[in-house]
Formats: structure tokens, sequence, C-alpha cells
């Protein structure tokens, strides 16, 4: 199976202090600190009472909650370090009995959750666990770990195309990247579509809600490409969800799904009666969702899925500049027409970018510019996942570029971390 490389499990392996690991589910929390911490005992909670015990030397067995957090606790008192899995469901009671370890030994203790919602727990004032873990937010895997890892195995193109799937680290439990991904995923769709929608439920069950008509039609709304909370309204209340059509009846369920990490706020620079672009986080979920909602009984067109990759692009690709750059991203949604990336640094913008799945002509390239200068940006740039733009941009980058960014920046995010691990160990 096709790994990736991710900074949280190189940050996990340099830590020592007692961390709560939290975040959306099936986003690698358990991988990363299965594959990258030291532990010496590790406990699943299950939802029956019991869960699963694993110590280092490969012993496994089912035993009750209090077995499990014993066997945890003990270690810690030990000096030595253990993870308890699954910890939202942990009943509350627990919480005093495993803050009382924190001054028995000098063991590392990590809280791990499938869960937005038990890092509010934890860290809420009247909390026993108040001030003894650090948290530790893990989301789906950034842009350059993923093309990196991918870059190991693909060419430069076909590792950015995988790679804007393959940030949900569970595609890779069902698919070996390497073919045409348009193909792939056409092939896997009856396979892929319930994954998503399991996955969905997961998330919601975890954060103990019930995945309503309400969340459900608000999800399938955004993958089909309406992005502002009144566009999202509208629809809700055609389809008889919503009493009103009105923004401010659908801003609370839209927070609730951010919180959830199902969606993303894209902040809007320049762009009339919006200060938000509302989207899915996961790529490959909107995209699963468009294709389940539009064609439910037969094969999507040919078309269908590289223009709704082409869209994706952007957004990855912006994340991606920005993270390189060290920049914040936005977008503008303008009558000129929009600006796929703006680079921002504060308030102010540094460079817009038109990003393309395939081509940009020399007319394209300078309809963009003009656009983009048009705007107020100072710097102008052209991304093409295909080759090298034409045109007379302040920055043109092409495929082989952005692998290379991508790589550099991985490899020097992850060297810095393992060597201050090292360091530390000395």
């Amino acid at each position: 199976m096709v790994e990736i490389e991710r900074w949280e499990g190189a940050w996990l392996a340099r830590e020592n202090s007692w961390t709560l690991v939290y975040g959306r589910r099936k986003t690698g929390k358990t991988f990363l600190l299965k594959r990258n911490v030291r532990w010496e005992v590790y406990y699943t909670v299950g939802r029956s009472g019991f869960g699963i015990l694993e110590t280092r030397s490969g012993e496994r067995s089912v035993v009750s909650y209090k077995e499990g957090l014993e066997a945890v606790l003990d270690t810690v008192r030990r000096g030595g370090t253990a993870v308890l899995d699954e910890f939202q469901r942990s009943p509350e009671w627990t919480w005093d009995l495993i803050s009382t370890v924190k001054d028995e030994g000098g063991g590392r203790l990590i809280l791990c959750g499938s869960s937005l919602g038990v890092a509010t727990r934890v860290y809420d004032r009247r909390s026993s666990l108040l001030g003894i873990l650090a948290p530790f937010k893990v989301d789906i895997a950034s842009p350059s770990d993923t093309i990196a890892s991918l870059s190991k195995h693909l060419p430069a193109r076909p590792s950015l195309l995988w790679s804007i799937l393959a940030r949900d680290p569970w595609l890779l439990g069902l698919i070996k990247p390497g073919k045409n991904p348009f193909d792939e995923l056409v092939a896997r769709l009856p396979t892929l579509i319930p994954s998503a929608a399991g996955l969905v439920g997961e998330v919601f069950r975890e954060e103990e809600r019930e995945l309503t008509r309400l969340y459900d039609a608000t999800l399938r709304v955004l993958a089909q490409g309406y992005w502002t909370s009144g566009a999202i309204a509208q629809k809700l209340y055609e389809a008889g969800l919503l009493e009103r059509p009105e923004a401010s009846a659908v801003t609370g369920v839209l927070d609730q799904l951010s919180k959830m990490g199902l969606v993303e706020r894209v902040k809007l620079w320049k762009t009339r009666h919006a200060r938000v672009y509302y989207r899915h986080r996961s790529s490959l979920l909107s995209i699963l969702m468009y294709v389940e909602e539009r064609y439910p009984d037969e094969t999507p067109p040919a078309n269908t899925l590289p223009s709704l990759l082409g869209l994706e692009a952007q957004f990855f690709v912006g994340e991606l500049l920005a993270e390189v750059k060290g920049l914040s991203r936005a977008y503008t949604v303008a009558r000129e027409g929009d600006i796929d990336v703006v680079l921002m640094r504060g308030d102010t913008p540094v460079i817009g970018y038109e990003v393309k799945l395939g081509s940009i002509s020399s007319a394209e390239a300078k309809r963009a510019t003009d656009r983009i200068k048009g705007l107020g940006i100072p710097k102008t740039g052209l991304v093409s996942l295909t080759d090298e733009p034409d045109g007379l941009a302040d920055e043109v980058v092409g495929p082989d570029e952005l692998f290379r960014l991508a790589n550099a920046f991985s490899r020097k995010r992850l060297s810095s971390l393992y060597v201050n691990r090292l360091e530390g160990d000395n």
C-alpha cells in the first residue's frame, strides 16, 4: 500500500508532552500514532465497554475498558508511553482518574479522539483535563506531503492529480495510484460511493449527532457547487428542509459541519456580498457526492471527473502555494472573472494565480494576468498541471515546478522535525 509520510508523524515522534490528538474520522490519526510513537501500550476503546489492548511486544487482546485504562495508566506511572485511542468513548467520570496520573510518574499519555467535539469538552473550563494536554489536530494530509510521498511511485503530473484525491488517506487503502485517476475512479465508483457515505455517517456518530436529512442535503448541495450560505439556504428551502430561504437559517449547520472537519471556509477577497466561500474540505468526498447525486444509476459522462477535478485543483494548488510561501490563501469571485488563488499577507494581497488542470494558451494567459492586475494585485502567476504555461506573468509554474516545490518543502519540514527530535533525545 502507498503511504503518505506526514509532518504530523514527525511531530508526534518528537514530542514528549501529554497530548490530545483529535480530528475528523479517517484522517490517519491511528496510523500516525502506531507508526511514529514509541508506545508500550495502545488501548482502543470500543463502543460495547470492551476494547483492544496492544503491547509493543505484539500481544493483542480484547479486554474491558477498566482493564485497558488500568494498563494505560500503569504504563505512564512507570515512565512509559501509552495511547488511549477513541478517547471520545471514555466515560467522563474517568477523566479525574486520568488527570491524577500526571503527577505520579514521568511517562507520556496520548489521548486520541475521532471527534472535534472531544476537544471542546477536554478544554472546557470545567474539565479536569484542562491544562495538562497539548492539543494536536490531525486534518487531511498536507498537499506537499501527499505529493512528495506519491512522487516516489509516480511521475510529476500523475502524482499531482492523485494527490488532490489521496489527501484523504482512506482512499489509499482501496486504490493503488498508478493509472489515470479519472478511469480508476469511474471503475471504483460502486465501492467508493458507499465508503464515502459510510465515512460521513461515522463522523456524525462519533460526534454524537444524528445525520439528519438537513445535514446530508447540505453536504450534497455543497458538492453541486453552491457556495454561499444564501444560495445553499435557497436550495434547502426548495427541498422543504428549511422554513425560510435565508442565509441565517443555514449558517449554524455550515458552522457545525466546519467544526466536524467536513466543510471548510475559504476567505474571499474583493467579492461582492460574500466574505466566505463554503466548500467540502475533502475533494474526494465532494466529487463522490456530486456523482452520486447527479448520476445515481449510470456512469458519468467522460468529461465529468476532469471538470470536477479541475475545480478542486484550484483550491489544492492554492493551499500548496500558501504552504510553501508561508502566506494565507483567498479566492475571488468577480464580474470580471474569478481569481483562482490570491495569496495574502494579513489583509494585503501579494500575488494572484490562474490555475488550470490543462494547458493555458497565450490568450488565456493575457486575459488572466490583465484581470489580476485590474483588481490591484501586485504580482501575477500562471499554474498548469499539464505543461509550463505561455504568457508574461511574474510567476509561471508547470507540473515539474509544482512537483519540485512540494518535494523541497516537505523534505525541509520533515528534516527539521526529525533533527529536533534527535537533539531532544540527546
